[in-house]
């Protein structure tokens, strides 16, 4: 489920929770909007993952590093039950070329 973790005029703020359930695994989606809501001014994914990845893992990602391989110490889970709030939060911002500054609106 999505927590709400603040919204009001100038700032909105989810919070969704890994797949594994784990409380330490979230994303916090973030709005700062302008013009009474109306004007998006900046988007954030922040990607919280406390605690640390199994020693045998880490040492896979190093050698894959070092082969010049792509490689990631974090995997966040987006539960499929997250998928449609995401998705609205995210299909609330369009393009609109009559905006100064942005090019993001909020409908």
């Amino acid at each position: 489920m999505v927590e709400n973790i603040f919204e009001g005029d100038d700032l909105i703020t989810k919070r969704l929770i890994c797949g594994c359930l784990f409380p330490g695994h979230v994303l916090d989606v973030s709005f700062e909007l302008a013009d009474e809501g109306k004007r998006v001014v900046e988007c954030t994914l922040n990607l919280y993952m406390s605690g640390k990845a199994p020693f045998r893992f880490r040492l896979k990602q190093i050698w894959n590093l070092l082969l010049g391989n792509d490689g990631s110490l974090v995997d966040f889970i987006l539960r499929t039950e997250d998928v449609p709030e995401l998705i609205g939060l995210l299909s609330r911002i369009i393009t609109n070329s009559y905006t100064s500054g942005t090019k993001w609106v909020l409908k």
